[in-house]
């Protein structure tokens, strides 16, 4: 395990939001640095996946595209993406579509 958490390996990629604070007020930034070849791997994927029929990385990439810009969508599935694939491989369980919905998503669909 190089990797304790998936935070860690999505920092280690450099798709971990940045963060500062100034005067007081804690902003977020830009994603970190990291492995440009997986970071570029990861956000080229997540964009197909963002516009893919997979309900939990579709609506991801609507919500966030709707409030800001598209690339920060891309980035976010890219993100999602890096993290199921650290929970697939960790864990070796199946990729449940249901429970990379999240809750909130999931009480949407059922309602």
């Amino acid at each position: 395990e190089a990797f304790r958490t998936a935070s860690h390996l999505a920092s280690w990629a450099g798709l971990s939001p940045g963060s500062y604070e100034s005067a007081g007020k804690k902003k977020s930034s830009r994603v970190t640095r990291g492995n440009k070849y997986l970071k570029t791997a990861l956000i080229t994927s997540g964009g197909m996946a963002g516009r893919s029929r997979d309900p939990a990385f579709e609506s991801l990439y609507h919500r966030i595209s709707n409030r800001g810009t598209k690339i920060k969508a891309v980035v976010a599935c890219g993100h999602k993406l890096l993290r199921i694939i650290y929970k697939i491989l960790n864990d070796k369980v199946p990729y449940d579509e249901k429970r990379a919905l999240g809750l909130r998503q999931q009480k949407l669909v059922l309602n």
